[in-house]
């Protein structure tokens, strides 16, 4: 059997330490992300290469992923990381992350190129400045063998793990019974036309009458159909807190019914639901579950590994046995889960947790939307966005002086608008292109305050902020598809 497992997950898992950290955010969107990127490509040399895939092997473990570009003339690999913000307040522990993914790189790239030595540079681009901050080291092929080594052997034992566990599952999973004595009226159809979905890689929508036991009737196939279809994983997307808990109780029934059956369900909640203290930040110098995080990780993980039932109970107890944040806790099994319970948002939404990890690590996935007539309306929540101009009046008056200046210009761009318009409403066919300009330095300008004041802003004017960082999401991917 082969492991495999990109550059980025790998270093995620062997070379975080030390704290928990929100405070160096918001980071770049992925579209400003990608933009950044091909200015920084944009200014190298004609022999540079852009996005150099490579991988390489230790043991059962097969490690890829693209190195985000290569200077044969200089013989250096750059690893591109964009941010906004005061880079001198970057977390410790997110530099030496970063530089552990260069040096993964760069032992992969001397492999291919058979180098004895390598230039490794880390290009922090600053999305609003356009400023490039290059950090540059050079490396022994030999230094860089010894660290991938390392880093894999770090990994190896969790690996063969998963590899037993994966096997111990699609096995139990092509053998398991149905959990009652036999199914109910229209049970079965519905059941069957499951899995005959997600065989042939269809969607599949089905209305079905209260009482037919659809939970079961839909979760049932998708286990049967794990190995023949390769799946990774299966989610399970409710729109309530009730239709994630029909879901857990369908699972509780399979586990009854098979008590060996290795899988693994996690149920997932919003942060404020699973938070330990709403009063203190997300970092270590305030909250004590943030403080050490990734240094207890290992431990916790291993101990939520070993538990068939993740809902939030089971998660929150494991991870006060190990003193880390229940919440991130649940983002880290995500990983490792086979069924994952959650709502909508955390595969649909923006910045879809589940959605981004199957696109990550390129897992085959199958989907199952309880209530799915409620997406339409969730759906279109969660690709809105709407800016009240009496609220930002309201919240410029109570602003701490530094933040001022910035939602004035906010205010200042979006009177102008009026001064084009005649009609009381009007439709435009682009989003007001100065007004994103301010909203994006004032959501800036915010989110250092934020890292110089981690006690945070008022409810008024954080609400404000969110709401400024979701229309310009939006923004971003305002289109011909909107209305």
């Amino acid at each position: 059997m082969s492991y495999s497992i990109a550059v980025r997950a790998l270093c995620e898992f062997t070379a975080k330490t030390g704290d928990l950290d929100l405070r160096f955010t918001p980071s770049p969107t992925a579209l400003e992300g990608i933009a950044g990127h091909r200015t920084v490509a944009s200014r190298r040399n004609d022999a540079y290469q852009s996005e150099v895939a490579l991988e390489g092997a230790f043991g059962p473990l097969k490690v890829k992923g693209r190195a985000d570009g290569y200077d044969p003339t200089q013989n250096c690999l750059e690893e591109v990381k964009t941010y906004r913000g005061d880079l001198s307040k970057q977390p410790a522990n997110h530099r030496a992350l970063h530089w552990a993914q260069a040096k993964i790189y760069g032992w992969l790239m001397c492999c291919r190129l058979q180098l004895e030595q390598i230039n490794l540079a880390l290009v922090y681009f600053d999305i609003v400045t356009e400023k490039e901050t290059c950090l540059v080291e050079a490396f022994s092929a030999d230094a860089l063998r010894q660290f991938f080594e390392q880093q894999c052997g770090l990994f190896l034992a969790w690996a063969e793990q998963e590899m037993i566990h994966r096997e111990a599952r699609n096995r139990a999973a092509q053998q398991l019974g149905f959990p009652h004595a036999a199914f109910r009226p229209g049970q079965r159809y519905l059941a069957e036309s499951v899995f005959k979905a997600v065989s042939t890689g269809r969607c599949l929508m089905a209305q079905a009458p209260t009482g037919i036991g659809k939970t079961l009737g839909t979760l049932f196939p998708m286990l049967k159909a794990m190995a023949p279809q390769q799946l990774d994983k299966v989610y399970f997307l409710t729109a309530k807190t009730p239709g994630r808990k029909l879901a857990l109780d369908a699972a509780q029934v399979l586990f009854d019914h098979s008590e060996t059956l290795p899988l693994r369900v996690l149920e997932m909640v919003a942060r404020d639901k699973a938070c330990e203290h709403p009063d203190k930040a997300c970092h270590g110098e305030s909250c004590p579950l943030a403080q050490g995080f990734y240094d207890r990780l290992p431990a916790a993980r291993e101990a939520a590994s070993q538990l068939r039932l993740l809902n939030q109970a089971a998660l929150r107890e494991v991870a006060l046995q190990h003193a880390v944040c229940p919440y991130y806790l649940s983002q880290e099994m995500a990983r490792w889960a086979d069924v994952v319970v959650a709502d909508y948002n955390y595969y649909f939404d923006f910045s879809a947790l589940l959605f981004g990890l199957a696109q990550f690590n390129q897992w085959n996935v199958a989907v199952l939307v309880d209530e799915s007539h409620n997406l339409v309306e969730r759906g279109r929540q969660m690709y809105s966005a709407t800016l009240d101009q009496a609220t930002l009046g309201s919240v410029r008056k109570t602003a701490p002086e530094a933040l001022k200046k910035s939602l004035q210009r906010v205010n200042r761009e979006w009177n102008a608008l009026h001064n084009d318009q005649l009609a009381p409403y009007q439709a435009y066919d682009k989003a007001p292109e100065k007004l994103l300009q301010a909203l994006s330095s004032c959501t800036a300008s915010i989110g250092d305050y934020l890292n110089d004041h981690p006690q945070g802003l008022d409810s008024g004017l954080q609400n404000f902020y969110f709401e400024m960082l979701q229309f310009g999401r939006v923004a971003e991917l305002f289109d011909a598809h909107y209305l």
